[in-house]
């Protein structure tokens, strides 16, 4: 039944002219043409200025910017839609895996990167903060202030699937717990093309607090490209499929032999290892158990390493073990131009006692009676405990006939064993033997005092405390044409005197 009371015709909905010119007061958008937005000269010439480089140099600004911090690309990516597009097709900018438990993270990392070979860290976040020793806050929270085995294990096995993408593997521990290296190599100790390295080319491996005493075998047994290891309280199958074409060593003794165990282990590591030219050893000193090297090395042979240029050993305080005199003594380095002795203190007081300045004196003559003659060294460095016996430096001068550059490091040289060292270069300086010993340059760190000998061309003097800047300035009337110069920054005094 129709309703009767439906209107016949539906009227339709008119606004007033009045509401309509209301509403569009209101949400009115100028035209373009009549539009002016106001913009800062300097910003226009801010975007301009970075617009117009390449896209090869600014993607290698980037890369530069994330060898300091890894999350640097995540920045980049939110400056602007340019240089994030840019940032997407730049997979080497990608390539820095700094694992923690942000897996989700590294996972889109080496996603991004592409086919680019990958850098892997897993390294202590305090290191990071301008080589401050304090732990960051933000560590603990992506879990880098201590890691227990199985968290470490985690981490890798993000990284594991792509071993053979791997440049680099870099992973440092500072503190303790147990089977940490069982966790963080269980990807690498594998047999079989899975396991293989053959991008790899640096490795480094460092747990001072290790008291895991297995030896761990690496990649299968296949690394051809690598060249630069690094070593500190881990013990490794030493294969020549793996270390043979090394070209730089820095190695810290795990310290589960000792003597001649420990020299034997060295030597053999070595002579795979026949092709470095930089080689830094420290064998330091560990308490409890000690085993026994398999292989005995002949008291007769030696280890050639012809390429080697560059030397330096390390020793804690005044502990000069016996390894490294046994080392010392079995190696043949015809080529060698640098020496360092160096000391890594585990105390602030570097002065020797009475009773082990004894016993250091008797090492550092043992010690420069197994050194071979050096013919091709230039330059020299000793400090602290090296310097403890006079003697040893005034006969480490007949070993090196060719030295030209020679640093003494520490507060054991005074105004006596400066002044012999001066009369045994005049006297080697006016001598008719084949190889009269003219230094180019005598530097003197942290000494208290120093002079300057006729056959001295140059002296360096840097943060002495007990130099007479007063006395040196009577050098400018030395007939001898001595030319002094003397500046000044901060607190400390940098002099260098020139020897016409």
């Amino acid at each position: 039944m129709p309703f009767t009371l439906r209107r016949s015709k539906r009227k339709e909905l008119v606004f007033s002219r009045s509401l309509v010119e209301a509403v569009k007061s209101k949400i009115f958008v100028p035209n373009k043409k009549d539009s002016y937005v106001y913009r800062s000269p300097t910003l226009r010439r801010q975007r301009s200025r970075y617009s117009h480089l390449p896209a090869e140099l600014l993607a290698y600004i980037f890369i530069l910017g994330a060898q300091d911090d890894p999350l640097f690309p995540i920045t980049i990516t939110h400056v602007c839609r340019s240089w994030r597009a840019l940032a997407l097709q730049t997979p080497s900018l990608w390539r820095i895996v700094s694992l923690d438990n942000r897996l989700r993270l590294w996972n889109e990392y080496i996603r991004r990167s592409r086919a680019c070979t990958l850098d892997i860290r897993l390294v202590p976040q305090s290191r990071k903060n301008n080589g401050s020793s304090s732990p960051d806050p933000r560590s603990r929270a992506h879990g880098r202030y201590y890691l227990a085995a199985q968290s470490v294990q985690n981490y890798l096995h993000c990284a594991a699937p792509h071993i053979s993408r791997w440049r680099s593997l870099e992973i440092e521990f500072q503190h303790y717990a147990p089977y940490l290296w069982n966790g963080a190599l269980s990807a690498c100790c594998g047999y079989g093309p899975s396991s293989y390295a053959p991008q790899l080319e640096s490795l480094t491996l460092i747990n001072p607090n290790n008291d895991d005493t297995n030896e761990f075998t690496l990649f299968g047994g296949y690394a051809p490209k690598l060249r630069r290891v690094t070593l500190n309280g881990i013990r490794l199958t030493w294969l020549p499929d793996v270390f043979a074409n090394l070209s730089a060593l820095d190695y810290t003794h795990h310290g589960f032999t000792r003597g001649r165990d420990a020299a034997a282990e060295l030597l053999y590591m070595l002579q795979i290892s026949n092709r470095l030219r930089q080689l830094k050893v420290s064998i330091p000193s560990r308490a409890g158990a000690h085993s026994s090297f398999p292989f005995r090395f002949p008291a007769e042979d030696s280890v050639l390493l012809a390429h080697l240029t560059e030397l330096s050993i390390i020793i804690e305080d005044t502990n000069l073990p016996s390894a490294l005199i046994q080392f010392i003594a079995h190696v043949s380095i015809p080529n060698i131009h640098t020496l360092h002795l160096m000391v890594k203190p585990t105390t602030n007081d570097t002065r020797p006692s009475r009773a082990g300045q004894s016993d250091i004196s008797t090492r550092l003559r043992q010690f420069l009676k197994a050194l071979p003659r050096l013919y091709t060294l230039r330059r020299l460095e000793l400090e602290y405990a090296w310097l403890s016996d006079p003697r040893f430096i005034f006969m480490l001068l007949h070993v090196v006939p060719s030295l030209t550059h020679l640093t003494l490091r520490g507060p054991h040289i005074t105004n006596s064993p400066l002044f012999e060292l001066c009369d045994i270069l005049r006297a080697r300086y006016r001598s008719s033997s084949k190889y009269p010993l003219i230094l180019d340059v005598l530097e003197l760190d942290r000494c208290e005092h120093v002079t300057a000998g006729m056959c001295v061309r140059a002296v360096h003097v840097k943060d002495c405390v007990g130099v007479d800047v007063l006395a040196l300035r009577r050098l400018k009337s030395n007939p001898s044409g001595v030319r002094l110069r003397v500046w000044r920054k901060v607190m400390y005094h940098y002099l260098l005197i020139n020897m016409l």
